[in-house]
């Protein structure tokens, strides 16, 4: 099971809903902030989501927020 990074802290993970087509879809939505930046929030299907995924997921986007903008 991939590791969360170490500043990645994860505030709130819980089961919500979003509307596709009309209709009602089950999702787990987490926020969490990466070192000081943030909150963000990451959406993931209910019926795929694992804390594999989350990891993986969060992981990425906290590389891209690291990255420093280039002049």
């Amino acid at each position: 099971m991939p590791s969360l990074d170490s500043d990645i802290k994860i505030q709130q993970q819980i089961e919500d809903a979003t509307i596709e087509d009309g209709q009602r879809v089950p999702i787990v939505r987490v926020t969490f902030m990466v070192g000081k930046h943030g909150p963000f929030f990451e959406r993931f299907p209910k019926d795929k989501y694992s804390g594999d995924l989350r990891n993986e997921k969060l992981n990425a986007f906290a590389r891209e927020v690291r990255t420093e903008p280039r002049p």
